[in-house]
C-alpha cells in the first residue's frame, strides 16, 4: 500500500532543475504479483508460482513484472503532478531482477524544463526504481506538461 501526498496544482513555476519528486514504497508481495498476472494475462509461472519459480527458474523468488515496475514509475510522476498536470511521455528499461519481498524505492528527478508550444511548461525527469541495497532495477526518462501560474 503506497501513501500519497495530496497535491492540489503543482506549477511550472514551481518546479526546478535538480528537484525530486516525492518518492513512493512499494514492497511486492505473492498476492499483488499474482493479481498483476491475473489483470494483464500474464501467464508466466515466474510471476505467480514460486515453487515454479524456485525449483524450475532457480530464481530467488517470484519476479516482479517489469511492466509493473513501468507503472510505478507513472504512478510516481501522475501523483506527483496531480490532476491538472499531464504524463506526456515514459520510457524505461528494466536492468536488474526484482523479487516478491524486495523493498523498492521508486524515485524522480527533474533534469529539464522548458515552455512548450502550447504555453503550458514541460518538465523531463530522471526516473529509477532502487533496491534497498541501492541497486537500480529499472531507469527511464520522462516528460510532463504542467500549468503555468495565471493562464
Amino acid at each position: 500500500m503506497t501513501t500519497r501526498p495530496k497535491i492540489s496544482t503543482l506549477y511550472f513555476e514551481d518546479v526546478q532543475v535538480g528537484m525530486a519528486a516525492p518518492q513512493i514504497e512499494k514492497h511486492p508481495n505473492e498476492v499483488e504479483l499474482f493479481m498483476f498476472s491475473a489483470i494483464t494475462w500474464d501467464t508466466h509461472r515466474t510471476h505467480w508460482d514460486i515453487p515454479y519459480a524456485v525449483q524450475q527458474e532457480k530464481l530467488p523468488g517470484m519476479l516482479v513484472h517489469g511492466h509493473l515496475q513501468g507503472a510505478w514509475l507513472a504512478e510516481l510522476m501522475t501523483d506527483w503532478i496531480g490532476a491538472t498536470g499531464k504524463l506526456k511521455k515514459i520510457e524505461y528499461r528494466n536492468r536488474a531482477m526484482s523479487i516478491q519481498g524486495d523493498h523498492l524505492t521508486v524515485k524522480g528527478k527533474v533534469t529539464e524544463k522548458q515552455v512548450g508550444a502550447t504555453g503550458r511548461g514541460l518538465v523531463t525527469c530522471k526516473v529509477w526504481i532502487e533496491k534497498h541495497t541501492g541497486e537500480v532495477t529499472t531507469s527511464g526518462t520522462t516528460t510532463v506538461e504542467l500549468p503555468k501560474r495565471g493562464r
